[in-house]
């Protein structure tokens, strides 16, 4: 589906654009040589790959960044029909294929670099970080026996270099966004009392047809259609027997991709006009809105995340709610959830990664939630980046619900 598919050049634009990172933020990190290794990709791809790869790969392959004397290398070190491909990509300083095996090759180069530490793709708190499995683990360590102490994580390296968006990214995630909007708008005259959820959503499959999109996660749920009050909200898709009504909610929950980057918004329908809303959907409504702009004036570069998701949280609290069950804000980028950084609260199942601060470029959604007594849940979602005075909203963000009287 040709908008949602990443181009060519785009590709090898943006790769070139993180490869001009990686020195950078190796030495940030304190982190001496970094290998990527993996195996038909395929089947078990990791996922930083699509950042400074490009290509999947067949048999064992070692991409190493780091420094042979002064000179800042990078190398690949791949089966010799894997070779050709990454010769032709122009940017690897040395690119070596092997037949029967690729250890000699992989021990002489770090014998050249003799490195403090190797970071490897694993972590215990970021998935975006963990591509390394287990078994290609155990391989490197009997591969490098002499250098399995100095195994770190290159959790942190991963987590900026996907997490700081280069200018094409940021150019693409807001496009994804903008599209996003044009088809929420577009299909607010379309959506009328009556319709089912499945009806609901089977009008967004047919505008993401036409326009040659993708969704920003699985087609069962993308989009999210919840109607009235006894919709549970959750990774579920609509249902057939889930009508829309006068005086009900509609909550949407869509993204979609466009170059391979993604958009992830929800938005609200009421069924009546402004003067019919009833007062406790109007403080719920307002609530959620103040909650977001106070989470977009606390984002500033260098904030701890669990921070900002502690103030609203906080506020929304002192509006006479509990607590909403999930985090304020993850991370949009290739993936709706793009992994790194969390803005979420310091809960065993999100681990550290709501510890990490926030950096120029990173881009996040912001999107409480409220459970009211008569109505359901009341959600928005927006996609904000991080600049250096702040943050910057992707698209205008919603200032009430859409209303649809007929």
């Amino acid at each position: 589906m040709g908008n949602s598919k990443q181009s060519i050049d785009n590709k090898k634009k943006i790769i070139r654009e993180k490869h001009q990172l990686i020195p950078e933020l190796m030495k940030e990190f304190g982190i001496h040589c970094w290998i990527v290794f993996a195996r038909e990709t395929t089947t078990t791809p990791d996922s930083i790959m699509k950042f400074v790869v490009g290509n999947d790969v067949v048999l064992q392959s070692a991409f190493i960044f780091g420094s042979i004397g002064d000179t800042f290398q990078k190398i690949a070190i791949v089966a010799n029909f894997d070779a050709l491909a990454q010769k032709e990509n122009g940017w690897w300083d040395e690119v070596i294929g092997y037949e029967q095996g690729m250890s000699e090759h992989l021990l002489k180069i770090l014998g050249q670099m003799n490195p403090k530490n190797i970071a490897l793709d694993y972590s215990t708190n970021s998935y975006s970080a963990d591509g390394l499995s287990h078994g290609m683990y155990l391989i490197l360590e009997k591969m490098l026996s002499d250098y399995k102490e100095r195994f770190i994580s290159a959790e942190h390296l991963i987590g900026a270099l996907r997490g700081r968006k280069t200018e094409t990214e940021i150019k693409l995630i807001k496009k994804a966004c903008e599209i996003t909007e044009e088809i929420n708008q577009k299909l607010t005259s379309h959506i009328k009392v009556g319709l089912s959820e499945t009806e609901v959503q089977e009008l967004f499959y047919r505008e993401m047809r036409e326009r040659h999109l993708e969704p920003s996660w699985q087609i069962e749920q993308c989009p999210a259609v919840n109607a009235g009050p006894d919709k549970e909200f959750g990774h579920v898709g609509p249902q057939a027997t889930s009508i829309l009504k006068k005086g009900h909610l509609l909550h949407n929950d869509f993204g979609i991709y466009f170059q391979g980057y993604c958009s992830d918004i929800q938005r609200l329908w009421f069924f009546g006009n402004r003067d019919e809303v009833p007062e406790e959907l109007r403080h719920a409504i307002d609530t959620i809105i103040t909650g977001i702009q106070i989470a977009a004036d606390s984002i500033k570069p260098g904030v701890i995340a669990y921070e900002i998701d502690a103030k609203v949280r906080t506020y929304i609290f002192s509006r006479g709610y509990e607590e909403f069950k999930h985090a304020l804000g993850h991370q949009v980028g290739t993936e709706a959830h793009d992994g790194g950084t969390l803005i979420g609260p310091l809960w065993e199942r999100y681990g550290d990664i709501p510890k990490g601060k926030l950096e120029v470029n990173q881009v996040y959604t912001l999107e409480p939630s409220i459970k009211t007594k008569n109505f359901g849940t009341v959600s928005l979602e927006e996609d904000i980046v991080v600049t250096k005075e702040g943050c910057k909203f992707l698209v205008p963000p919603a200032k009430d619900f859409i209303f649809i009287e007929n």
